[in-house]
């Protein structure tokens, strides 16, 4: 029973832990088929595939044009937590923007900046505050919204990148 505690705040408290550290994280969200492809390099060769039907969250490591360089380790989220290594590629992992998606961690007021700065200009947030990641810049993110319509940066503190929760 301890062991099974230990287990699963290991697995609630470490992408906490891991987004603390500077990473950024976004989970996919792909309508498309039975898998989403995960790709050698932008454009490039399938390299492996993810299954649609589970909630997974990737880290992502930098973006070149609308694709993201992502992290080895992908991580499913739910009744049947698990992970799944990526292999098969000396280049990396590769996903299109489009597949990526955030949300804001708690009350959504204030989040959206025009600049990568606390700063910043404050952008209205559409009703369903959903993102897509473009760019990186310091604890920034570079977003624009699903519908497409709006763009701005969030600090990574204010990600919700657990698709199954609205995040604290």
């Amino acid at each position: 029973m301890r062991k099974h505690i230990l287990l699963l705040l290991a697995a609630v408290l470490l992408p906490l832990a891991i987004n603390a550290q500077g990473f950024v994280q976004a989970y996919i969200v792909d309508n498309d088929g039975p898998v989403t492809n995960i790709r050698n390099a932008p454009r490039g060769k399938v390299v492996a595939t993810l299954p649609t039907d589970k909630s997974l969250v990737v880290t992502l490591l930098s973006a070149k044009g609308e694709w993201w360089k992502i992290d080895d380790v992908v991580d499913q989220y739910g009744d049947d937590e698990m992970e799944f290594v990526l292999r098969n590629s000396k280049t990396g992992y590769w996903i299109h923007r489009s597949l990526l998606w955030l949300g804001i961690a708690g009350d959504p007021a204030g989040a959206l900046r025009a600049t990568p700065s606390a700063k910043g200009k404050v952008i209205k947030i559409p009703a369903e505050p959903y993102f897509h990641p473009i760019a990186l810049k310091g604890k920034w993110v570079k977003v624009v919204s699903t519908d497409g319509k709006c763009t701005g940066w969030i600090h990574r503190d204010r990600i919700c990148f657990n698709p199954l929760t609205t995040c604290p």
